[in-house]
């Protein structure tokens, strides 16, 4: 028996940077999607080496005084976001990610997460969580769905034109390497 396809929006798996935070029932006063371009983004990972130690070194030296340079240039520390790159599936109307912290069906999220164009837009989404699953073989670590609240269109829009293509061949790679 096959079951038709009921989804409204295709689901693309992939590898952004991203934060989460679980935000108080009392404090979410429906909040509204948005994107911004005025924030600037830090990479928390190292480069990946490079054959040649001494280029390797200098490239690392480089990579931290760029990172300092740039701490200090924003006019404000809530400027700044340090996420690191972790995988997830995302559609227009919701998307489902991994965590270490235990959240519970009805809890509402802050997302925050960067679409690698230039320059980099940053995509504040807003969504409650509808299931949770616990990973086997994964101690304190659990699949989240995520039901997107407040999306506005232009936030849909760039969800939705973005090229995941380049990202899901980097998560299949990283993928195949950790095995």
């Amino acid at each position: 028996m096959t079951t038709k396809n009921q989804r409204t929006y295709p689901r693309a798996c992939t590898l952004l940077p991203f934060t989460v935070r679980r935000l108080k029932q009392n404090g979410y006063a429906e909040r509204n999607c948005r994107v911004t371009t005025d924030i600037i983004v830090i990479d928390g990972s190292l480069p990946p080496p490079v054959k040649d130690e001494s280029l390797n070194l200098w490239l690392n030296m480089l990579n931290a005084k760029l990172d300092c340079l740039m701490r200090h240039a924003a006019p404000k520390q809530e400027d700044i976001v340090v996420m690191t790159f972790e995988p997830l599936n995302i559609s227009g109307s919701g998307m489902s990610l991994m965590t270490q912290e235990s959240l519970s069906i009805g809890d509402i999220l802050e997302i925050r997460m960067v679409i690698q164009t230039y320059p980099s837009k940053v995509l504040s989404l807003y969504g409650e969580v509808v299931r949770v699953e616990a990973i086997p073989n994964k101690a304190e670590s659990y699949t989240v769905s995520v039901k997107f609240r407040g999306m506005t269109d232009d936030v849909r829009n760039e969800i939705l034109k973005f090229d995941f293509k380049k990202h899901r061949i980097k998560l299949i790679a990283d993928q195949k390497s950790s095995a």
